[in-house]
């Protein structure tokens, strides 16, 4: 469980401008993925045959029959896209066909089936590395079925006798018959573990080669769950790798990357002219840090380009582009023109925070760096992230320092840097028009991604995202964002207001009752029940520790008596604690709504599916406090007895 408020600029059509980073080289397969929650489709044979070599170079066929059950199942699979290494790996559809629900077999025609660049390769040269494999399927209509089989060669292990397989069988997918197979040469060490599957963890050996066999079956999918953590933390799954321990990837890693931060003398001049002035070492370091953030265009490529080897900083400064391995090289070789020393950091961003049982390259996805000697952790792939902050994907996450290669964690995404607090405040006139204004508190992880949405508003857009949030706040009316500070500023912190005004909004003639109005520019968590809709919940799911304040001031005019108010609530559970407090203050009205979010079963675990009605409970509390109305008007134009109101 993530929760997670709809952004306010989001609503208004604004899209986040850090993409996600691709590094995963073997994280799950097309049968492993989270992407089928429902039975639109199902895998009626998977089956994966790896056989690795003593280098642990290795291949693998995969061979697939998908029944496509609806127009979305026929949708999804028209195209099937394939990623891979040009570099260390090659990839051969060896057939492809669609079999009619009357048995008609349609060969896919060698054209259907061609390269092309990444996303990454396109738009940067330099990495001309990753290429994807597309095949295009005719004659589909719901009842047919795809039928594939593609072979993978890797040339090159990522790491000098480095060998790693994840086969993931989500509870969300329907597999009618699922085999995977693995043979190794049986003096190759292989630390295995698996959930859920036939097999044994232990192989048969046969002339020299270890064999082994998995089978899986599901006829019956899991409905979607409004909470999950990632499939293979409850999924069954298989898992294999040549190495036992973590640190042995983090060797691995540094071996290949340490020799690209080189500090050249155009590396070094750049480091004098950033920090010229400043004798401060935690100042240089911020510095530094500053200029790779905005200066280097941040790249998304898969970690197996290049054999996950960095390019060099000069290259790098050269381009003035990079993924995020080279934005690791960039920093840290300024910081060591300056003297300072720093660890590329391997991270699963936006993978919680559990590890797999084997060590597996494809649970990190990322890379950022690490400064010792001040104990901090930077990720300069965010342009909007100030010095000493991440962005909420990188935070409470299992971690691998190469240089010191021992696993470690980042901060924790608790409240003191997930946390958000509303001030607004409404007045109304006495025909019922309302004006007012909302400031919003940001913390570490909304001043980040706030950051990002606001600098993409300019003269064109202003307009339209104004409208649009006041639109999504359901309020008939207008407004304006004022910006407190530049977004692109990294040495301020950065907030923001809204203003706005809406025509007759309540109509104070009658007697009537008026909830607290949904703050226009703000983002309130008054809709978290929402979250909750489903009774139980089947899965694991995240869950952080979270704040949240919101103040309300609503300021009726003096000739509209105020009834009565809402009682003050309380309410606490193992989830966390809601309450309100409702004050009136001549003719203010002023309420507080605070919310505290725990992480049940510690930062370091995920919550289970037992925890979920403690979370239902106490959103339905927040949504009932929400609900609490300010009565006004004048009991003599009621219609009602005035005295037996008062009894």
């Amino acid at each position: 469980m993530k929760i997670v408020i709809p952004s306010l600029v989001l609503a208004a059509g604004l899209a986040a401008t850090h993409p996600a980073t691709l590094l995963a080289v073997e994280a799950p397969s097309v049968a492993t993925k989270d992407a089928a929650v429902s039975n639109d489709f199902s895998f009626v044979r998977y089956r994966a045959d790896y056989q690795v070599h003593a280098n642990a170079s290795n291949t693998k066929t995969e061979s697939y029959e998908v029944l496509l059950k609806t127009k979305a199942a026929v949708e999804k699979f028209s195209q099937i896209r394939l990623s891979y290494s040009e570099k260390m790996e090659t990839l051969k559809v060896v057939s492809a066909y669609t079999l009619t629900a009357d048995g008609q077999r349609h060969d896919v025609a060698p054209d259907r089936i061609y390269t092309q660049e990444s996303y990454s390769s396109a738009s940067a040269p330099l990495y001309a590395d990753r290429k994807v494999k597309v095949i295009v399927f005719s004659n589909l209509a719901p009842g047919s079925r795809v039928v594939y089989q593609v072979l993978r060669t890797q040339n090159t292990p990522y790491f000098p006798d480095y060998f790693g397989l994840w086969e993931t069988f989500s509870v969300f997918d329907q597999f009618d018959d699922a085999e995977v197979n693995l043979q190794a040469p049986a003096n190759v060490p292989m630390h295995v573990f698996t959930r859920g599957v036939e097999g044994a963890d232990k192989p048969q050996i046969r002339d020299g080669q270890a064999h082994w066999r998995w089978h899986y079956r599901r006829s019956e999918p899991l409905k979607a769950q409004n909470w999950s953590a990632n499939s293979w933390t409850f999924s069954p799954t298989i898992m294999a790798s040549t190495y036992r321990e973590w640190p042995q990837l983090a060797k691995a890693y540094q071996q290949k990357a340490s020799q690209a931060a080189k500090v050249t003398p155009a590396i070094q001049a750049l480091a004098d002219k950033i920090t010229d002035g400043i004798s401060d070492r935690r100042e240089q370091t911020a510095a530094i840090y500053r200029w790779v953030a905005q200066n280097i265009r941040y790249v998304a490529v898969y970690l197996g380009n290049g054999g996950l080897e960095p390019n060099s900083a000069q290259s790098i400064l050269d381009n003035h582009y990079g993924d995020c391995k080279d934005h690791v090289v960039m920093l840290e070789a300024l910081l060591a023109a300056k003297g300072i020393v720093s660890s590329p950091v391997l991270i699963g961003m936006d993978q919680g925070p559990i590890l797999p049982k084997v060590p597996l390259l494809g649970r990190f996805n990322h890379a950022i760096t690490y400064v010792p000697e001040f104990n901090l952790y930077l990720d300069s792939t965010s342009p909007w992230a100030r010095f000493g902050q991440l962005p909420g994907a990188d935070l409470g996450a299992p971690v691998l320092l190469t240089r010191e290669a021992k696993l470690a964690r980042t901060p924790d995404n608790d409240e003191q840097r997930n946390n958000t607090s509303l001030s607004v405040d409404f007045y109304f006139d006495k025909a019922g028009n309302m004006r007012g204004q909302t400031e919003r508190k940001l913390g570490e992880v909304d001043e980040i991604d706030l950051r990002g949405y606001f600098s993409q508003i300019n003269q064109q857009n202003r307009a339209r995202v104004e409208e649009n949030i006041m639109a999504s706040s359901g309020i008939d009316g207008r407004g304006v964002i004022a910006m407190h500070g530049d977004a692109f500023d990294l040495k301020k912190p950065f907030a923001y207001s809204y203003k706005f005004k809406a025509e007759d909004y309540v109509d104070f003639s009658v007697v009537g009752g008026m909830a607290v109005p949904t703050p226009p520019g703000g983002k309130s968590f008054r809709t978290l029940y929402s979250t909750t809709s489903a009774p139980t919940n089947e899965t694991p799911f995240f869950c952080t520790a979270q704040q949240y304040d919101e103040t309300y001031r609503l300021h009726l005019p003096a000739n509209v008596p105020i009834i009565a108010i809402p009682k003050n609530q309380q309410f606490s559970n193992a989830a966390g604690k809601y309450q309100v407090e409702w004050q009136l203050e001549g003719q203010q009205v002023v309420v507080n709504h605070r919310l505290q979010l725990n992480a049940v079963r510690g930062k370091d675990a995920l919550c289970q599916a037992q925890d979920y009605p403690a979370f239902r409970a106490l959103f339905q509390q927040v949504r009932r406090g929400f609900r609490g109305q300010v009565v006004y008007g004048e009991l003599a134009n009621a219609g009602v007895n005035s005295a037996a109101v008062a009894k």
